[in-house]
């Protein structure tokens, strides 16, 4: 692992402990990875527990207790996991295939919901030897890496134990008392309402053990503090991420003996869906007109008014399909930066006529259209704000509208919007969704939109295992979509992660902050 941003080469000394400020999520009422509403906590178990994959901050997953998988690409469809030679439990039991099989079944008995791709995608799963495992689909499933075995159990200290009572309280061996783990943490204590203490895992398998002695996770109410910066000053916490603000980062520049970060929230994205289908405005049935808008918005200007605080220079999103990080991304959007100029030709293109004030008028009908925004955080406010002084130099009215979360969802499923502001958490690439979305009919598609071409490519990629090979799909769809516009991707969100300076080698990921904490270590 290379050293975080700001850090220089140095040998990493063992010891010590970091402490972790869980501002969210919440805590859990237990820690089994099987039942509801325990597994749905997301806390970083993935320090003691992993998984086949790991995710990195850039939201690509890789091999983490497998060293390789072969798929097949004919049917029979499989999938062949060549688990690393090395990997062990935490009392010297290797990992092996009778694990991965154990999963599976334990799977099925609790499945994580009514389409648990363990149980909907599987056909079958058997050891061949004992560190390779075979997975026999049903289908062909992109998101196999990190759809299934997100985690992988302990078959010899689980066999024959009742599943739905293990670690309420601990992560363990029942048949020992022990702690339990493949990872480079085992869970020591669990004080709750306070905190749970992580202690290094002396037969890790990694290249290296842990280098410090523990990290403490806390809990609220024990981080309760209307000041976060409070939190450093009174030694609650070394690390704490939370979501940006300007104000957030102000008052975090203002603590001395810490470094802060910025990395994408997740993957989550702002961006505006506009409405081509019945319901919305006639002139937006027409590319040239909705080319317009693309061009008559300044997506650069937005970002440096948001995000101005972290002082680097930010681009918007230049894909509807890919988070930045991502090794696959395309910046297929960027040809469309601000240009009033061309916004109103296009729309004369498109026989529109301005009016006296300045606005067109399509087809005898006015270019007034109504923004419906979800919410009205500051954020949106300010991105509307700027959208709509930017709008009026191209000639197009904005009426904004601003709405609740369910009066939103009511709104868009009723088509009567123009265009709406909203963001994304969880579709995309990464991890599925993006035929909902963009294709034909799809659930979560409210503009209207269909286009043939892109809801083949999108239907395809979801039958694809390779993952270059999909990626290749995906951006030629996405290609076609910035063709088309039915959407405009603005910008990724963004959160900070302060972290005490002397903690070395951090590296930021919004969706497991301990996803390296192996190589953390105290300078003292």
């Amino acid at each position: 692992m290379a050293p975080a941003a700001g850090t220089t080469a140095q040998t990493p000394k063992r010891g010590g402990t970091v402490a972790v400020a869980a501002l969210a999520p919440r805590e859990p009422p237990c820690l089994n990875v099987l039942i509801s509403p325990c597994k749905d906590a997301n806390l970083p178990i993935y320090a003691i527990l992993y998984g086949a994959f790991e995710l990195g901050p850039d939201y690509v997953r890789r091999p983490r207790l497998v060293s390789d998988v072969d798929f097949t690409r004919k049917p029979p469809f499989t999938l062949t996991y060549h688990i690393r030679p090395e990997a062990r439990w935490s009392d010297g039991t290797l990992v092996t295939a009778r694990d991965f099989v154990f999963t599976y079944q334990a799977r099925l008995k609790y499945p994580a919901s009514e389409d648990d791709p363990h149980k909907t995608r599987i056909l079958r799963v058997r050891e061949v030897d004992a560190k390779t495992v075979r997975v026999v689909l049903r289908s062909r499933f992109f998101a196999w890496r990190e759809a299934l075995f997100d985690v992988v159990l302990p078959e010899h200290a689980l066999r024959g134990e009742n599943l739905e009572k293990i670690w309420t309280d601990n992560i363990n061996n029942p048949k020992t008392g022990k702690p339990i783990g493949s990872g480079p943490f085992l869970l020591e204590s669990w004080e709750r309402g306070r905190q749970l203490t992580f202690v290094r895992n002396p037969r890790y398998w990694g290249a290296h053990s842990a280098y410090l002695d523990r990290i403490v996770l806390r809990f609220p109410p024990l981080l309760f503090d209307p000041d976060v910066a409070d939190l450093f000053r009174k030694r609650n916490a070394d690390i704490i991420e939370l979501d940006f603000t300007e104000e957030l980062v102000s008052e975090l520049r203002r603590v001395p003996g810490i470094k802060l970060f910025f990395p994408p929230d997740a993957p989550g994205w702002e961006h505006l869906d506009i409405r081509s289908g019945p319901g919305g405005h006639p002139a937006l049935r027409n590319k040239l007109v909705r080319r317009a808008l693309a061009y008559g918005i300044d997506r650069v200007e937005i970002v440096r008014a948001l995000f101005g605080a972290i002082g680097a220079e930010l681009k918007p999103l230049d894909s509807a399909v890919f988070r930045s990080t991502n090794r696959f991304y395309r910046p297929n959007w960027s040809i469309y930066r601000y240009r009033p100029a061309e916004a109103r030709r296009l729309l004369e293109r498109a026989r529109c006529r301005r009016g006296g004030d300045g606005i067109y008028s399509c087809a005898g009908e006015r270019l007034s259209l109504r923004f419906v925004v979800r919410g009205a955080a500051a954020r949106r406010v300010q991105t509307l704000e700027l959208v709509q002084k930017q709008l009026r130099q191209a000639g197009v009215e904005v009426v904004p509208s601003y709405t609740t979360g369910l009066g939103h969802n009511q709104v868009l499923e009723s088509g009567a919007f123009d265009v709406t502001l909203f963001a994304w958490f969880g579709p995309g690439a990464e991890g599925g969704g993006i035929k909902d979305l963009y294709g034909c009919g799809g659930q979560q598609n409210y503009m209207g939109y269909c286009q043939r071409l892109v809801t083949s490519d999108l239907d395809q990629s979801d039958r694809i295992l390779d993952a270059g090979q999909r990626a290749r799909v995906l951006n030629r769809a996405d290609a076609q979509l910035a063709r088309d516009m039915p959407t405009i991707p603005l910008f990724e969100l963004r959160s900070v992660a302060a972290v005490r300076s002397n903690v070395r080698n951090f590296v930021p990921n919004s969706l497991d902050p301990t996803w390296n904490a192996e190589d953390w270590w105290l300078e003292r």
